[in-house]
Formats: C-alpha cells, structure tokens, sequence
C-alpha cells in the first residue's frame, strides 16, 4: 500500500475504531457478543482501544465500507468510489463479468464495461478499490496482531480468527493480483514485494498453524464453537483446501491429495448440507434467502459476509438482488426488495449448462427449475432473449435470480431497499467438489466411488438427476458453474481448468462476436497509483 494510504489507514487505527461503521451497530456487535462502544464513544478522546471493536471491523471490512451506512465517511481515499469498494462487491465483480457467466448493463459504472471487454488496465477503478480493500484489512489485522493485550476475552481464539483473516485477505490478493505488496506488521515503510509462491506458503503456514498443526497456541475455535459470523477451525480447513485446489496455478505444484485431505475434513466437521426445504424453497434456495443464518442454512454456511437491512447497510448485497431483476420481473417472481435495477444478466455459456440446445422455456425461475430438473436453475427467461446484441440492454440476456432478500420463515423483511441475507463466502458444498475434483485429477482424470458420491449428493440434494457412474473433468467444471454459479468464483474456476484465456467470450474485446484474452490476463494489474507511490512495486507482465 502506497505511505499515504498507510498513513490514513493507521489514522483511524490507532484512534480505536470500535464498529463496524454502519448506521447502527448492535447487529455487528452480536458477532462479539458484546457491545462495541467504549465508555467513551468519542475516538478522539478515548484513551484505550476496543479489541473486539476492532475485530469487528476486521470482519465488517468484507461488508461494509466506511464510517457511514451505506456510504459516507469511507475508510479509503477519496478518489476511490465508495460504493465500488465494497469487498463483496468488487471481488463478485471481478470474478465473474471477466467469465463465461455474467454481463452487466450498466456502461455508465467506471470499470463494468472493461470488466466485461476484458480491457482491465492498472488505473482500474473496481480492481483498484478491491486492491486497496484488501489492503485495508491487511492494515487492521497487522494492528490487531501487534497491539492486543493478552488479557482480553478469549485471547488465544480471536489472535487465531484474525491471522485467518489476515491470511484471507492475502489470499484474495494473490489470487487475483499474482504478486502484491507483503507486510505482517504495522509500519509507514513501504512494503516489500513478494512472489505468489512466497504468499502462498506464508499462508499455507499461518493456516496449519491456528488449525492445530503447527507449533503455536493461537488456534482457531471448534467447529460451531463460536458465534455464527466467526471463524473457526472449519473455516481454516476451507481455505487451505482452496488454495490447494488452485497450487498449481499459485506455485506450478499440485497439490490434489492435500485438497482431497483437506476437504474431507471439512466434510467430516459438524456442518452440514442445507437439504431440507422450507414453506416451498427447496434447501438450496434456503441459502440465500433474507434469513439464511436461521433458516437451516446456517448449518452448510461455514463463513458468511454478514448483511442486515437495518443495521448493516451497503451496496455489496443490494446489488445482487436489486441488480439482477427489472419491474417486469419482480413482479412475476417477487425478491423482498422494491428496488429493480435491471443490470446483471446471464451470457448463453452459463444457461446452456442446463440447456445445451438453447431451448430453455420462457418462465420465471419457479418454472424453469422444474423445466430442468435441477433447483439451481434460477433463471428468468420470460421478458427475455438468450442472445446479448447489446451490451447495454438488460432485456437481452436471461436474468439469473438466485439471491433473495424474502424470509422463507414468512416474516417480514428488514428493510425493502438494503439486504437480509448472508454471502456466503465458504459453505460446505465447496469441500464436496473439491474432494471430487483432486480426485478426478488423482485417478486419470476419472472419479472414484467416494468422489462421486459427493457429487451424487450434491446433485441430489439439487433434485437433480444423481443416477450417474461416470464424471469428467468436464463435468466437474459445469458442475462448478451449476452449483456456485453468481457466487464470485467463477474466474477462478475458468482459470484452473484453462479455460479463462481460451474460452471465446461475447463482447471481449468490445463487439457482440467476442474474443479470447491473452494469458497474461489471468491475472490483474497491480493499480498504477500504488506502483507510483511504491518503488519496490514491478508492475505484472503484459500491464
């Protein structure tokens, strides 16, 4: 991170913010626990800092964007747009109108168009705000580290949660950055250069550790041993086996069995697929529904973005429902919210994973799911064109409503203009695909029987046909897409399997008849203004 941006980070650091910077905080503080204001609110005045405060607002980094809900007074420069800095936001962004599964209408939105193009450049505007986010974590997470007392409430738990954030946040960075600036501790030094490999194993090693299998007593809680919203030891199990999963693109090492290890352990924890349905949505609906941290959701989510309509408002949920539907179809299909934004559609790749043939019926997502056989489904077609002409247009393209601010409990929502539901960041049948890919990949790119039990499951758990013997690799990545599909994995995904920079795409490059992108864009450009302000910075090649 560029000194000046330190310097503004460390500002409000060491002043003690002590929320997680919304319109009110008894919501975020439930996460602790506890109340999050100090004796004195004033943090100008307040002469010590509220560590579970500041924990908070480790998490709420993911969700929230400022002192101000939902927006105003933000943590970040000026310069960079509040509301498209949202975590949650910009790494959905990112990771899927780059792939073969969403587009966006909204031209006007610095950074859509060229996320669309996939014409991204190091000045950036959504990859600059997702960089500096993360950046921001970063900040707060090596302020935590260096400074918390060990006389605060369970000390050896939340040092543990806040090195997996801290591991989290980095992992985002090298993902999509390659090789970002690396630092563990507070200082107005600028920050030294580090290689993917380099993170990768600063990572790998601060996950064994606060998961029991290293030498420090710092580890994470039990699986479901604290509040819903934390981190515990399955969360740990997750992202090891993300990045495992993903080695070979990090390091040029595959690491397939320690993914299948790592993923059976998660599998094997206390949590547990959203199966049973509820007043007419089906389990996997439940997960993304207004009250899917109550309604037997909660028990599959392993890590969830928190969102409250009242009490913790931003644009990084609103937009996924609000952005996914115009009038014409909330009112065929109704989605909690009065707003309809009409921006976000599905491209043709992503829909012909149910119909390859391109006869998908008009309907509403109710109609469709059943048109497939398969509860994941949830597209809008009626109102709409399969084929998108005009990149601007919303109509053109099916929409993809799978994000849901209603309660299936029947009550009322929060708030008909800002989001009830939970992102959830890491749910359980994550771990299923993994263990049934490294397993793919472990046996000649065939699944073996446990493999494919996992992905009988999760298929049947769909009411999708599970009667299968055989399934590819191939199959693996439709399944990938089908199952996580507008979840913000998809580039990801594409780029494993090889496809990201081979895979011909509508409107790369700027025309309806699309392109291909070169190799180099497996990665994004480190944002110019932190390579001006850091010399120890090389930019990524092609940039």
């Amino acid at each position: 991170m560029n000194i000046k941006g330190i310097k503004n980070i460390m500002a409000v650091a060491f002043l003690g913010v002590a929320t997680l910077c919304l319109t009110a905080c008894d919501n975020d503080s439930s996460i602790l626990g506890g109340s999050l204001h100090p004796d004195n609110p004033n943090p100008q005045q307040s002469t010590e800092a509220d560590y579970d405060g500041i924990l908070n607002k480790i998490y709420g980094n993911m969700a929230l964007t400022g002192l101000t809900g939902p927006h105003g007074s933000s943590d970040l420069p000026s310069d960079i747009d509040e509301g498209m800095s949202v975590f949650a936001r910009v790494v959905w962004y990112a990771n899927e109108l780059s792939s073969d599964e969403a587009l966006c209408a909204w031209l006007s939105d610095a950074g859509v168009p060229e996320f669309n193009r996939g014409t991204w450049g190091d000045n950036h505007a959504l990859l600059r705000g997702l960089y500096y986010r993360c950046m921001f974590g970063i900040t707060l997470c090596n302020y935590f580290l260096d400074s918390a007392p060990s006389s605060i409430d369970d000390y050896s738990h939340k040092m543990a949660e806040v090195r997996f954030m801290r591991a989290l946040y980095y992992y985002y960075l090298m993902d999509m950055f390659g090789n970002p600036p690396f630092i563990t501790q507070v200082s107005a030094e600028a920050p030294s250069q580090t290689s993917r490999e380099e993170i990768f194993n600063f990572i790998e090693s601060e996950l064994k550790d606060i998961i029991g299998e290293g030498e420090g007593s710092n580890v994470l809680a039990a699986a479901k041993s604290v509040k819903y919203g934390r981190a515990d030891v399955v969360a740990g199990y997750m992202l090891l086996m993300r990045m495992y999963l993903n080695a070979k693109v990090y390091t040029g090492n595959e690491r397939w069995q320690d993914a299948r290890t790592y993923a059976e352990k998660a599998i094997n924890s206390s949590y547990s697929l959203s199966t049973e349905g509820k007043n007419g949505y089906t389990g996997y609906q439940l997960l993304f529904m207004g009250d899917n941290d109550t309604n037997g959701a909660q028990n599959e989510i392993v890590l969830p973005i928190l969102f409250d309509g009242e009490l913790t408002q931003s644009w990084g949920g609103v937009f996924l429902v609000a952005g996914a539907v115009n009038a014409d179809d909330i009112a065929a299909y109704p989605t909690g919210m009065t707003s309809n934004w009409g921006g976000i559609r599905a491209k043709p790749y992503f829909i012909q994973k149910w119909f390859p043939n391109n006869d998908a019926p008009a309907g509403t997502p109710a109609d469709l799911k059943e048109a497939a056989g398969d509860d994941r489904c949830l597209f809008m077609t009626q109102g709409h064109e399969l084929e998108i002409n005009n990149e601007d247009k919303f109509q053109e393209g099916y929409g993809y409503i799978k994000f849901l601010n209603t309660h299936a409990d029947g009550s009322e929502t929060h708030n008909a203009e800002h989001t009830d539901y939970d992102f959830p960041l890491f749910r359980l049948a994550e771990a299923y695909l993994t263990y049934a890919e490294a397993d793919a990949r472990l046996n000649g790119d065939k699944v073996s029987n446990s493999g494919l039990e996992y992905i009988k499951a999760l298929r049947k758990r769909a009411h999708a046909n599970s009667n299968i013997n055989v399934f590819s690799l191939q199959d693996i990545e439709d399944e990938w897409s089908r199952e996580f599909g507008f979840e913000g994995r998809r580039r990801m995904d594409m780029v494993r399997f090889g496809n990201f920079s081979r895979s011909r795409r509508i409107w790369i490059g700027g025309t309806a008849a699309g392109g291909t992108l070169p190799d180099y864009r497996n990665v994004f450009p480190l944002p110019s203004s932190d390579l001006t302000a850091n010399p120890n910075l090389v930019q990524n090649p092609g940039y």
